[in-house]
C-alpha cells in the first residue's frame, strides 16, 4: 500500500506542477475535460494529502471545471478530526486560505 500511495502522491504532485499552473480555461471545442483527485491516506497526520486534492479542487474550479467533472477519492477524515485545531478548515500552506470552504464534499 505504501507503494501505491507514493505513486498516487508522485502522480498529483506532476499534475500539480504541470497541468493544473496552465488549466485557466476550458475549451469546449476539445471535449470533456475530467479530474480525478486521489488522496489515499487516513488521519490528521497526513493532513497535508487532504488539504493538497481540496487546493487542486479550488484550481480546477477557479479554472472552470465543473463539479460533476471532477471526481475525488479520499476519506475526507481530516477537516473534523479532534486534532485539528480550526474544525473544518483546512489550509495547504501556512497562512494560507481555506481551501475546505465551497469544494465538493465526498
Amino acid at each position: 500500500m505504501a507503494h501505491l500511495h507514493r505513486i498516487t502522491m508522485q502522480l498529483l504532485a506532476l499534475s500539480v506542477d504541470a497541468s493544473f499552473t496552465q488549466f485557466t480555461s476550458i475549451d469546449a471545442g476539445q471535449g470533456t475535460k475530467w479530474a480525478v483527485l486521489v488522496a489515499g491516506s487516513t488521519g490528521y497526520r497526513n493532513y497535508r494529502h487532504q488539504a493538497n486534492v481540496y487546493h487542486a479542487y479550488q484550481i480546477l474550479k477557479k479554472g472552470g471545471l465543473k463539479d460533476e467533472n471532477i471526481i475525488i477519492f479520499m476519506y475526507e477524515d481530516v477537516a473534523f478530526d479532534s486534532e485539528n485545531p480550526r474544525p473544518s478548515v483546512l489550509i495547504n500552506r501556512p497562512d494560507g486560505e481555506d481551501v475546505y470552504a465551497g469544494a465538493k464534499k465526498v
